[in-house]
């Protein structure tokens, strides 16, 4: 199927998906970020409703798209959209976590359905949770979700990535041998700061290959368990929404009383 394709639930859920692809799991951090672009993108086109735009209709887009990254700066303080020097543009995981943290702000500036933007944010953080995910519950959630996707916006097609997640999702998640959100590429991402210090800093610049020795080194011996527990690191604690509860299995806990009989067997058995 192509994207053209995507906006025909009937279509899409009768064709044959090859199982194979599945082990590649979801890019959970990317998958924020492509989500904020897909939103992006669908706001520049509302004032037509339209998917491709030619001659003057460019104009049209690239005024909304001018007047939307101006309000994002001026009440949110974020930069969307916009080309960074040397590579990429300014939207990364923060910007995208910002977005989807204030679905209403987010909802008003860009003039996209605030449902979609909060079931978006829901489905989001369960796949980022790193809990066990329900998939039936999330098929069920994802599935009204590109239902009414479809429904207000008809003339646009969901991204692949928004496709992959909402359509493939449970397959995916239910494929992965631990939760989905354990394999983030989240720990990578953060790695490159710690990979850029050390090849600054701590390796030798006589030759590439010293080069990287040093960092490899430098690398094996951060990552020793025992050094690693050394390092303080802070105690975070984040609050998760009952929507996402809803998708996340609970955890398999043994209660006990309070009163257990010296062989281990609690009063209750």
């Amino acid at each position: 199927l192509t994207s053209k394709d995507f906006n025909d639930i009937e279509k899409v859920l009768k064709a044959e998906c090859n199982s194979d692809n599945l082990e590649f799991v979801l890019s959970v951090l990317h998958a924020r970020i492509r989500f904020l672009e897909s939103i992006l993108h669908l706001s520049y086109k509302i004032p037509l409703k339209k998917w491709q735009v030619r001659g003057q209709e460019k104009v049209v887009v690239a005024e909304t798209k001018q007047n939307i990254q101006e309000r994002f700066k001026k009440e949110m303080g974020l930069l969307v959209d916009k080309p960074k020097q040397g590579y990429g543009n300014s939207n990364d995981g923060n910007t995208a976590r910002r977005f989807f943290n204030d679905p209403e702000k987010s909802a008003a500036i860009t003039g996209v359905s605030v449902e979609i933007i909060k079931r978006f944010k829901v489905i989001l953080k369960a796949i980022a949770s790193g809990h066990t995910i329900d998939t039936e519950k999330f098929r069920t959630y994802a599935l009204d979700t590109a239902k009414l996707f479809i429904e207000k916006y008809p003339w646009y097609p969901m991204s692949p990535t928004v496709h992959k997640i909402l359509i493939h999702g449970p397959d995916v998640i239910s494929s992965a041998l631990i939760p989905i959100g354990q394999l983030s590429e989240e720990a990578q991402e953060a790695n490159n700061k710690v990979f850029r210090r050390y090849r600054e800093s701590f390796s030798r610049k006589m030759s590439r290959e010293k080069t990287n020795e040093d960092v490899l080194r430098r690398l094996l011996i951060s990552s020793d368990p025992y050094i690693s527990s050394l390092e303080e690191t802070p105690i975070v604690k984040k609050t998760i929404d009952k929507e996402v509860l809803d998708l996340i299995l609970p955890p398999n806990i043994g209660w006990y009383s309070e009163k257990e009989s010296s062989d281990g067997s609690s009063d209750s058995d």
